[in-house]
């Protein structure tokens, strides 16, 4: 009879890892599937000839590319899981160095985590994520085009 156990213990185990690796595949599918239409919606609407894609996770999430248009120049395209898109011109806004430039001279950050290009309520916005002195991690949301504060919050870290 033990031995029975043992082996349906291990049929679960194995049943249970199968699932979670399943679903996990899947995921990552969606991803892709997801970055490939985000592609695609920018090369359609702005002949987007694509250098770099970041993903962000604000208060929706977004595929932002960086390329180059032949119409536009050099640009940024944000792009929702619906296909809509907006593009915003490089040199509308500074650039990522003139950014973490900022972050550093105005909040003096302990350690950095991420610097990012996002959007929140339709404003496009760096996303400075860095430690703080007191060893937070602090989201700072900066404006696109002068780096001023949207919004800022600090979250404590646990050990």
């Amino acid at each position: 009879m033990k031995k029975w156990w043992i082996i349906l213990g291990i049929a679960c185990i194995v049943i249970i890892l199968w699932q979670s690796i399943s679903l996990y595949n899947k995921i990552l599918l969606n991803r892709d599937a997801e970055q490939e239409r985000a592609v695609q919606a920018a090369q359609n609407d702005y002949h987007l000839k694509v250098h770099q894609m970041d993903y962000y996770h604000g208060n929706q999430a977004l595929n932002v590319l960086s390329g180059t248009s032949g119409k536009y120049g050099k640009v940024y395209v944000l792009v929702n899981n619906k296909g809509k898109t907006k593009l915003v011109k490089q040199s509308d806004g500074l650039t990522k160095q003139q950014m973490k430039k900022y972050v550093d001279k105005n909040l003096k950050p302990k350690e950095w985590v991420n610097l990012r290009l996002g959007m929140e309520n339709n404003q496009v916005v760096w996303e400075a994520v860095y430690l703080d002195d007191n060893g937070r991690y602090t989201f700072y949301y900066g404006d696109f085009q002068t780096g001023e504060r949207y919004k800022k919050y600090s979250i404590k870290q646990e050990i």
